[in-house]
């Protein structure tokens, strides 16, 4: 058999390991981001008044931000869940009824499994608000993070919670007022309900290349287009496609270099090519697109396309520390800014009487990855994977009243347990 058709037999589950451990390290990335974030500005925004060391600068122009670039984590996120989520659709054996099945089945749980942590995770914000254990006002003026100093000075009734729960998370798409990293629950719901919809819709159109071309176009000035551009993987993964190694090489190099556009001015540095490109095509389509989220996007596109060419890399990312860090992604993403303005900024509340403030910095970062490592692990126990079992039975439910439950539900249930 050739190596194509090798690596297209492929079993989901065991892509899903390699899958899992580039979703892991992009949490571990968001996590870190938001760390220098509060104690390192400079690297962020550039402002040398800010600046903590001679490095803060250099780093936040060189391609080593591709280690705490939020956006670009986010922006793997968005394509890892539109590859993940499309990826069996294009399966030709499916045939028509079993892929409307499939479907129905990703759209019913895909709130709930999204749903019920990020609530969890408000009500966890609150528990904080009511006891004080927020301190980020303590070490506000020593680390001239950009933060703002009352930034938890928030309303606490009944019913702002609730709607910071349920409703904000998914229909507010900006900063959300509790948990700040809940800004993207509400792309991952739609951009969940935009592959589903592209896929009932054009999924087995021959030219549905067409849309993705128009659709591209269309959402280019937005997150979604990352979702769109993660379930145009898969579907390539169905046809012949380059499978030079040395050409995936060259795409991952050029996908890391677009992937690390810093937050910080691009002219005058390596990435300056990136804000021209852009400039000149926002002037040929009259569109204001942020040559930062283009470069973030296209590169994390990329480097999925890399990871899914490259077996060494797949070797890497599937080690079972990695797949396991993308096991308690989610969760991790979600308790990780709360635990930050918590734990560690009181940690280095105490800490900075004793040390340096590089030296105080570390011991607060590495004395808080263990604990924060077990609460993401017990939230992805009890909470995420609570709600995946909801999740399941609300479709059966569903299912029951239609029916009867279906046979085509038992096998997504391993699959759907890691979508982030």
């Amino acid at each position: 058999m050739k190596e194509e058709e090798k690596m297209n037999k492929q079993t989901t589950e065991k892509k899903l390991f390699y899958l899992d451990g580039i979703r892991g390290l992009a949490a571990c990335a968001v996590v870190i981001s938001h760390y220098i974030q509060v104690f390192y500005p400079a690297a962020l925004n550039g402002r040398p008044q800010q600046a903590h060391s001679n490095w803060d600068i250099w780093y936040g122009h060189s391609p080593i931000n591709l280690f705490y670039n939020g956006q670009f984590a986010v922006c793997l996120f968005f394509v890892l869940s539109g590859y993940v989520l499309s990826v069996k659709m294009f399966d030709e054996e499916l045939d028509s009824e079993t892929f409307q099945k499939w479907l129905h089945s990703s759209a019913i749980r895909r709130y709930i499994r999204l749903a019920v942590p990020a609530a969890v995770s408000v009500l966890l914000v609150y528990l904080a608000i009511i006891t004080n254990a927020f301190h980020l006002q303590d070490i506000w003026g020593t680390t001239w993070t950009d933060m703002k100093k009352n930034y938890y000075a928030l309303d606490t009734n009944a019913y702002v919670l609730i709607k910071a729960a349920i409703f904000d998370p998914f229909f507010r798409f900006n900063a959300h007022p509790y948990n700040p990293v809940l800004w993207t629950m509400g792309y991952e719901l739609l951009g969940s309900y935009l592959i589903f919809g592209f896929l009932a819709l054009f999924g087995r159109m021959k030219k549905r290349w067409i849309v993705y071309a128009v659709l591209s176009i269309a959402f280019i000035q937005t997150y979604f287009v990352a979702f769109l551009w993660g379930m145009l993987l898969a579907d390539l993964l169905k046809h012949k496609w380059v499978h030079n190694k040395a050409t995936a090489v060259l795409v991952l190099v050029i996908g890391i270099y677009l992937g690390s556009a810093p937050y910080t001015a691009l002219m005058g540095t390596i990435y300056e090519p990136i804000e021209v490109w852009t400039k000149n095509i926002n002037g040929w389509i009259q569109f204001n697109i942020d040559p930062r989220l283009l470069a973030r996007t296209l590169g994390s596109a990329l480097i999925l396309y890399a990871l899914l060419r490259l077996k060494v890399l797949q070797h890497v990312f599937g080690w079972k520390p990695f797949a396991y860090l993308g096991k308690i992604s989610f969760s991790l993403y979600l308790i990780h800014f709360t635990f930050l303005n918590t734990f560690s900024a009181f940690l280095f509340s105490k800490v900075i009487h004793h040390f340096s403030y590089n030296l105080a910095y570390a011991v607060t970062f590495i004395v808080s990855v263990v604990p924060l490592f077990i609460l993401s692990h017990y939230y992805m126990k009890y909470i995420d994977q609570g709600a995946l079992k909801l999740a399941r039975k609300v479709e059966r439910m569903l299912g029951e009243k239609k029916s009867s439950t279906t046979p085509i539900y038992a096998p997504l249930r391993g699959e759907h347990s890691r979508e982030l």
